[in-house]
């Protein structure tokens, strides 16, 4: 499917919705609660550095904040649980109406301390596990979570594997990013690739060959090791994880994965921004799950990376409706007066071509999600079945 503007339109007529294009000005006074004061929401982010955490906040901070009556205030960098809650404190002192997490370590924490608040508090580009949603789903203040469930990251994890094994490649190594973290996506979208490796019946990771068993190998060691990988088929060369730029041992480790010459680099996320630099000119590639920016379009136009999952930098727009509905009175509830769990999926590419046309189709400038997609969702004009299958229309996976 070639992905484009009216493309996006399109979907939202077939959901018998009426929605008119308009100009990108400022804070409008016919965009929601126009002439109202700002609602003040706080941005919590475990990545303030990558080219997608960039393109999420140019998003917020530049179209969103420029079309709707909010001001955004972000936390710096949370690396862990503590972390966290330092800056949910803190939140919570500087009166913040409502918080856009986009940080994992201890979600329940989180909702917790919103719900005993009064602050409503959603989950951008993830979802809750299934026992998590089920605790907090009737919690006032808990407006839901919109992304990639966790099924969708090991599936990302898998077919990524699995198209560079249908390309003939054998020597793999693995960056694992957040796994030592216990980022729940990351673990998802690593077990996903060896498990795909794992379908070949010499191949086996600490023994396990099926998803759920190398799952729980990695979050039992938290880091996946290279001596573990068994393969009459299949060279798992190396193994790195984390964003320790500034440490020795970690560059060393870097160096030492790159040199052990795998044909692919299987990157969990931010695959490019680790060992884009390193790989230039060894004829290695990287395998990514990351977002559409210029940078990862040009480093697969020279051919860098080979294949691309990747989130659109405007697919956090319907979250962000959705809690500035909640802050006005008029939450968008699920069956049975329920947060939201709603599913996103990835943009796949493997080709320049297939790139260009994802990342000319959602621009800060002119999104996927723009004012006139979002303003009645955020005006409490439309209800939940319109909403999930508003969501729904915008889920893409390139053919």
């Amino acid at each position: 499917m070639k992905i484009s503007r009216s493309t996006a339109l399109a979907a939202t007529a077939a959901l018998g919705l009426s929605f008119g294009l308009t100009a990108c000005g400022g804070g409008s006074d016919s965009a929601a609660g126009g002439g109202s004061d700002p609602v003040k929401m706080c941005v919590l982010v475990a990545d303030a550095t990558s080219s997608e955490a960039l393109g999420f906040k140019d998003y917020y901070t530049t179209y969103i904040q420029e079309n709707f009556p909010v001001e955004f205030v972000y936390s710096e960098e949370v690396g862990d649980a503590d972390a966290e809650k330092r800056a949910m404190e803190s939140f919570i002192a500087n009166n913040c109406e409502a918080i856009i997490s986009f940080a994992s370590a201890d979600r329940p924490t989180q909702i917790q301390m919103a719900e005993d608040a009064g602050i409503y508090y959603a989950v951008a580009t993830g979802t809750l596990s299934d026992d998590q949603y089920e605790e907090f789903k009737d919690y006032q203040y808990y407006v839901g979570a919109i992304g990639p469930s966790l099924g969708v990251e090991y599936q990302a994890g898998y077919d990524m594997a699995k198209y560079f094994v249908e390309q003939g490649d054998t020597r793999f190594a693995i960056y694992g990013a957040g796994v030592p973290y216990y980022i729940d996506m990351h673990i998802y979208r690593t077990a996903g690739m060896l498990a795909a490796l794992a379908e070949e019946p010499s191949t086996s990771y600490g023994g396990a060959t099926d998803f759920g068993a190398i799952l729980g190998k990695i979050m039992q060691d938290g880091t996946v090791k290279v001596a573990d990988f068994q393969s009459d088929v299949y060279e798992l060369t190396g193994y790195h994880e984390v964003w320790s730029f500034d440490d020795a041992a970690w560059q060393a480790n870097l160096a030492a994965v790159v040199a052990s010459k795998p044909d692919v680099i299987l990157a969990a996320g931010t695959g490019f921004a680790v060992f884009g630099a390193a790989v230039a000119d060894t004829g290695i590639t990287i395998g990514d799950i990351d977002a559409y920016t210029d940078e990862n379009g040009q480093a697969m136009k020279e051919g860098l990376v080979g294949y691309l999952a990747g989130k659109f930098t405007s697919s956090i727009g319907p979250i962000f409706a959705a809690t500035y509905a909640a802050v006005e009175g008029h939450p968008i509830r699920a069956e049975g007066d329920t947060a939201l769990a709603l599913e996103q999926g990835y943009w796949v590419a493997t080709s320049p071509e297939q790139f260009d046309a994802f990342l000319a189709g959602d621009t800060i400038e002119n999104p996927f999600y723009g004012k006139a997609e979002l303003e009645q969702f955020a005006n409490g004009d439309q209800g939940y079945d319109t909403f999930e299958a508003f969501v729904a229309a915008y889920t893409y996976v390139a053919d």
